[in-house]
């Protein structure tokens, strides 16, 4: 495995021919998509011989030093969880002013393009990503690492298996690249009340979770239009049984629980609400 953050002096920028820009030692084969983080490809590893996902952060991050070591120390957190459903990274290189993660390739698709074809899960592959994204969460917040940003389109699938990307980098990428600007971080329509006004911490993600809840079974988030802070204070979305006649009335209290707007009447694990989501959903079809 690489050394997370070896030396990194020697590294030297080197192109494909008319291609992108990589660290040296890594050909990169494909682009896979650009995002609000930057540009991510697939690559290969010559050195360690094996195919690798290599994400060029965006340029517009502060270049003060003090907040590039904030986001490395961030990347340095997150690259110590070690976790079946958390996508794993091996390194993080700066050089020339840009900064690259490495990280494990996962040949999948994102949950938010598993649903496009369908609009929703049935309720047994709903549970069956939900007991693994609650295991990746409640492991990371043991380890004091709160995503921010959990929401389908950072959640991987590959024959089944559920892995999250991006704990707490996407944030903080956002955070040095708008700190001058007037603009509210984060997905608004998985974002708790309380990250609108400043603060994420482990109740966060569980609202966020509660929302991937609601969309995977109904298709569509719990809010309309832009998920204001006001619609979220005051709890304005349709009991999923109302959508989801064929759901348990059960579902309601649960989601009722992780989309509470107080965070501390919220489930206090994921594996909380995963437990109660078992015993609802445990019989459907």
């Amino acid at each position: 495995m690489l050394n997370y953050f070896s030396s990194i002096a020697g590294l030297a920028l080197c192109g494909l021919s008319k291609g992108p820009a990589v660290p040296r030692g890594f050909r990169v084969i494909r682009k896979l998509g650009q995002g609000g983080m930057g540009v991510v490809y697939e690559a290969y590893d010559e050195s360690l011989q094996r195919q690798v996902a290599v994400k060029k952060l965006r340029d517009d991050i502060s270049s003060d030093p003090s907040d590039r070591e904030s986001l490395l120390e961030e990347a340095r957190t997150v690259a110590s969880l070690r976790h079946p459903n958390i996508i794993e990274i091996y390194s993080l290189i700066e050089h020339r002013g840009g900064l690259y993660l490495v990280f494990e390739y996962v040949d999948g698709l994102t949950l938010d393009k598993v649903m496009d074809p369908r609009r929703r899960l049935y309720p047994q592959e709903a549970l069956c990503y939900l007991r693994q994204i609650a295991s990746a969460l409640d492991y990371a917040h043991s380890k004091g690492v709160v995503h921010q940003d959990l929401k389908p389109s950072n959640i991987m699938v590959a024959d089944g298996i559920v892995k999250i990307m991006d704990f707490g980098i996407a944030r903080r990428v956002d955070d040095l690249a708008l700190a001058c600007a007037d603009k509210v971080r984060g997905t608004a329509a998985y974002m708790a009340p309380e990250q609108e006004v400043g603060g994420a911490i482990k109740a966060s993600d569980l609202y966020s979770l509660g929302v991937c809840l609601y969309e995977m079974l109904a298709g569509r988030g719990p809010f309309k239009n832009v998920a204001s802070y006001f619609q979220k204070i005051e709890c304005n979305y349709r009991p999923l049984s109302e959508l989801e006649p064929a759901l348990p009335p059960g579902i309601d209290e649960i989601l009722s629980t992780a989309l509470n707007p107080f965070p501390e009447r919220r489930y206090p694990t994921a594996g909380a609400l995963l437990a109660d989501l078992e015993r609802v959903l445990g019989s459907c079809a």
